[in-house]
């Protein structure tokens, strides 16, 4: 009767770690995946401009101020050779030693330019730089002598053919060399910044190459990982949405079928109890009606049968009524025969006898009335157990009652109107058990009224039985006449009263088993306003399918 999605049918609501984690951690999930990926952007780019800032910072450090200083180097040489020539070319001596005190002073700014080349490259020992540092300054050493031997003391003497010639053979070769060794550091310092240059560009193309990489796999695991979220979302509102609006049309037989951990699972899972709950207790409500029903039938039938019996009570006591209304009649012309003894023996043993037929008689009604009155006491015991069964039917359908109230509540809208039909059945439930209560007690008046009728039938017996001994004392005493007329008379004069007493008995019992009747009949119309309900209760239950 079920239409249950098992996990087994639907792969995408079966267990497992993801799906048993909360909405909450599912949706941010997807967003710190993309945080991730922003953030390992991001902190790839910072390291990448730190390195291309650190590249550019060494090719400026290094490369460009190691051109600058290699290139002081090649001026102040340049100047150095100036000065010497300028010392040979002054017109007088002054100039010349002017010329020549300038040396100094270039010499110490060649050192300085030299060092601090030195200082920005750090060229390694052994290194191509390093043999070009150390053949500038051996070659700067060496035009430095020469200029100081013999170009300067040329230049002073204005011996230029001398000049030339040591200028020619000796300084030029030397300066030479040190205008190549100059011009080698600044190409390798030039190809030095072009490839920490290129090496920045192969950086920075990689790095937007894998930035643009990260992006889009950040961009689309974080779109998968959302349309993941937002699809097992929707997918379990959905199948709690079917489910409510099932429950709502009265369809007990749709379920969920989820089985995740997390809020929509755990959701799903309480509405598909609280549909199991509700299903079991419709079942169960239909069962106790169609039991009220079927024991309502019994009581009828039972209550019909008591009816009867009690009806036919009421006959028989009528019949012993009349009998006892003969025996206080014969009672009375016994009396009258005591009184005229003396006239008529004859006349007084007929009427002993017929008083002791009479009495015979009064005694076999007396049994039967017994054994009626008798039957009617079982009948009401009975009809006490039917009570029992009834109440017994009241209570469980006011506690079924109460529970679809509960269930009814719990189920929110869609059990408002379940609610209002347990509530009249619980109310329908009380009047039974009020009329049921009612029929206790007037069947517990009519068992204490059957009692005291038998008691008083056996006190009847008893009566008629010493009628009987008297009416044979009688007979046998006729002709003693005279000394037993006054006890005669004072035993007719007790019969008399034991014939009122039970004429009032029977008048009692007849009044018990009219009593009865109308208890039964107020018992057959609750019986039959139990069955009318359990009728409704069991057309209201069909409206829904379980």
């Amino acid at each position: 009767m079920s239409d249950t999605l098992s996990p087994s049918s639907s792969p995408a609501l079966r267990r497992s770690w993801w799906g048993d984690r909360g909405v909450k951690v599912k949706v941010l999930t997807a967003v710190i995946v993309a945080a991730l990926v922003a953030t390992v952007i991001g902190v790839l780019g910072l390291q990448a401009l730190s390195s291309a800032a650190g590249r550019t910072q060494h090719i400026y450090e290094v490369n460009l101020k190691g051109v600058s200083a290699i290139t002081g180097v090649r001026g102040t040489t340049k100047d150095f050779r100036v000065a010497v020539r300028d010392a040979v070319l002054a017109a007088d001596p002054a100039a010349a030693q002017k010329a020549v005190d300038r040396l100094t002073e270039l010499e110490q700014g060649f050192e300085t330019k030299l060092q601090q080349y030195t200082d920005y490259t750090a060229p390694a020992p052994g290194s191509e730089k390093q043999a070009l540092v150390a053949e500038i300054g051996t070659a700067f050493a060496g035009y430095l002598d020469v200029a100081r031997t013999e170009l300067t003391p040329l230049a002073l003497v204005k011996d230029y053919a001398g000049w030339v010639a040591a200028n020619t053979t000796k300084a030029k070769p030397l300066a030479d060399r040190v205008e190549e060794a100059a011009t080698a550091l600044v190409a390798m310092e030039d190809a030095e910044a072009a490839a920490a240059a290129q090496a920045a560009a192969s950086a920075a193309t990689a790095q937007r190459t894998t930035s643009i990489v990260l992006l889009l796999a950040g961009i689309a695991l974080a779109t998968g990982l959302g349309l993941v979220v937002a699809s097992g979302i929707a997918r379990a509102t959905r199948r709690v949405q079917d489910v409510a609006e099932a429950l709502a049309a009265g369809d007990l037989t749709r379920t969920s079928g989820l089985t995740t951990r997390d809020e929509l699972g755990r959701m799903g899972a309480s509405l598909d109890t609280a549909v199991t709950g509700l299903r079991e207790l419709m079942a169960s409500v239909v069962s106790s009606a169609d039991a009220v029903a079927a024991s309502s039938e019994e009581l009828s039938a039972s209550s019909a049968q008591i009816s009867a019996s009690a009806e036919e009570t009421s006959a028989q006591s009528g019949v012993v009524s009349g009998a006892a209304e003969e025996v206080s009649r014969s009672v009375q012309t016994v009396a009258a025969g005591a009184e005229q003894m003396g006239a008529s023996i004859r006349e007084i043993s007929q009427n002993a006898a017929e008083a002791a037929r009479v009495a015979a008689q009064a005694v076999t009604e007396a049994e039967t009335t017994t054994a009626t009155v008798t039957k009617l006491g079982e009948s009401s015991r009975q009809i006490g157990d039917v009570i029992k069964v009834i109440t017994s039917i009241a209570e469980q359908t006011n506690l079924l009652a109460l529970n679809a109230t509960i269930e009814a509540a719990r189920a929110g809208e869609a059990g408002k109107g379940f609610a209002v039909v347990a509530n009249e059945v619980k109310e329908l439930a009380q009047e039974t058990a009020k009329a049921t209560e009612d029929i206790a007690r007037r069947v517990e008046a009519i068992q204490g009224d059957s009692t005291g009728a038998v008691a008083a039938i056996g006190r009847i017996s008893t009566v008629i039985g010493q009628i009987n001994d008297y009416q044979t004392t009688i007979a046998s005493a006729v002709e003693e006449q005279t000394a037993t007329t006054s006890e005669m008379s004072r035993s007719v004069s007790e019969a008399a009263g034991g014939t009122t007493q039970i004429a009032e008995n029977i008048s009692g019992v007849s009044g018990a088993a009219d009593a009865t009747t109308q208890a039964l009949t107020q018992t057959r119309t609750a019986v039959d306003e139990l069955s009318r309900m359990a009728v409704d209760l069991r057309t209201t239950v069909g409206r829904f399918t379980y």
